[in-house]
């Protein structure tokens, strides 16, 4: 079943591009406190709030989606899978050691997900 999951998740992915209406509201935000900036991350869900995070490759730091439903059309967040990808992200809280940084997403490219792998008693 998890397999059939990840597959519709890529055909979704190949199926949309960057949505311009998407990256055009997260950048429009009037409530931006500072530039829009392209990381290298991995989306995945979490059990707790906020849903959808993004780990930029390479840190310690996690980056919270403020408003899953508005991601771009090319792009999934859900359960049993984690997307790697090259996300324009928007800051809407400024950065804090140890905190979670809340972002919106304008666009996502170079596009790879994989099913998460659970460890024995997890």
């Amino acid at each position: 079943m998890l397999r059939l999951i990840v597959a519709i998740v890529l055909w979704v992915m190949q199926a949309g591009g960057d949505d311009a209406q998407t990256a055009a509201n997260c950048k429009s935000r009037k409530d931006l406190v500072g530039a829009c900036i392209k990381i290298r991350g991995r989306l995945r869900a979490y059990g707790t709030s906020p849903r959808c995070r993004i780990w930029p490759v390479g840190t310690t730091h996690l980056l919270g989606v403020a408003d899953a439903g508005s991601l771009p059309s090319n792009v999934a967040c859900g359960e049993g899978f984690e997307v790697y990808a090259d996300f324009t992200v928007c800051p809407l809280t400024p950065a804090r050691p140890n905190g979670l940084q809340m972002v919106c997403v304008a666009s996502a490219g170079n596009l790879r997900a994989s099913e998460i792998k659970r460890e024995a008693g997890q």
